[in-house]
């Protein structure tokens, strides 16, 4: 049975190791958000369903013939760039050689298309690429960019280039769930979460080029010294929410634990309100301090975005960032801490 619905606008996640991805997450730099509508397609013994931002799109059954359970979407394009992304988590495979995302020719064919095999792997089909492996259970971020004037097409598994097309053919559109190759066969189950799209915007990021991920921090695990990290809301900050310290002394912390980061050297950006009681602060990844003493006083309120320092990250992984009071501008009335999004910048 076909179900239609059309797509409510996407709001920040929280998933395991809390990565969520806002309008400045994706892979690039100047995109645009929107909203494209898509329905489902299901053919054969498949099941479908949402709860919150995740989508689970299950193969019950190992039958040939056509397999399908997919969210269509109604993003056909054929001019400047458009992009893709969503978190991927491959619940189980009983089968082998599964499509989780395709990107598709308007007037037929499919051009780029990502799918999932026995041993926990990722690749595209066309051209054979392997794009990740061990994902079976675990939750990678997809993006597709696409390049109407250049009429190419990149895959990036957590913000690192892994396979690029070319000469593709236009319009396209963009699919993802679950669906069974020609020589492939379920049982499966796929999980799309946060799933979102942008236009016209470049590959190419601030920082010297490198990608940004950012981590609203409402939606990352946290955890303090015992006085409490309750989540504010105000229209100004990003997303809508920021999390505070109720901190009354120094030394009192709170710490956050990021969604996976790929290795390399990132610019540390953590953006907070500021106000009249709030305290002074250190900021530390995986127990290193990065830069110098924030104060985030400020006779009324603010929303500034400040520039810690660079880390370097060995292997990918997920890290903990924590904030720890060191005191108190002689103005402020409290030692209170705020903590809205972090942002870590490929150098």
């Amino acid at each position: 049975m076909k179900s239609k619905r059309i797509v409510q606008k996407l709001t920040a996640f929280a998933l395991a190791g809390g990565l969520s991805l806002t309008a400045s997450a994706q892979v690039g730099s100047g995109w645009t958000s929107y909203s494209p509508g898509k329905h489902m397609q299901e053919v054969g013994n498949v099941t479908h369903s949402v709860s919150g931002s995740t989508e689970t799109f299950s193969i019950n059954s190992s039958a040939t013939g056509e397999q399908r359970c997919e969210e269509r979407v109604e993003d056909d394009f054929s001019t400047s760039t458009r992009q893709f992304e969503g978190m991927l988590k491959v619940v189980r495979m009983g089968g082998t050689g599964i499509s989780v995302e395709q990107e598709k020719s308007v007037t037929g064919g499919t051009w780029l298309m990502i799918a999932a095999k026995h041993d926990g792997s990722l690749y595209t089909v066309n051209g054979g690429t392997t794009i990740a492996t061990g994902v079976i259970g675990n939750t990678v971020r997809i993006n597709v960019i696409t390049d109407c004037s250049a009429r190419t097409s990149k895959t990036y598994v957590n913000g690192s280039l892994k396979a690029t097309l070319s000469n593709i053919t236009l319009a396209q559109y963009h699919k993802y769930g679950a669906y069974r190759l020609n020589s492939g066969y379920g049982p499966c189950t796929v999980q799309w979460s946060n799933v979102k799209f942008w236009k016209d915007g470049s590959a190419s990021g601030g920082g010297g080029g490198g990608t940004t991920v950012s981590f609203e921090a409402e939606n990352l695990s946290v955890g303090h010294s015992g006085t409490g990290t309750p989540l504010q809301t105000d229209a100004n900050s990003s997303n809508g929410k920021w999390i505070s310290l109720d901190a009354e002394n120094t030394g009192s912390w709170m710490e956050f634990t990021t969604g996976t980061v790929q290795a390399g050297t990132y610019s540390v950006k953590m953006m907070w309100k500021g106000n009249n009681n709030r305290g002074q602060l250190s900021l530390k990844v995986d127990g290193t301090q990065v830069g110098g003493t924030l104060d985030q006083y400020s006779s009324g309120q603010t929303y500034p975005t400040t520039t810690f320092g660079n880390v370097t990250f060995g292997s990918s992984g997920t890290h903990k960032i924590r904030l720890t009071v060191t005191g108190k501008n002689s103005s402020s009335s409290n030692y209170v801490l705020s903590a809205d999004k972090f942002t870590f910048t490929a150098q």
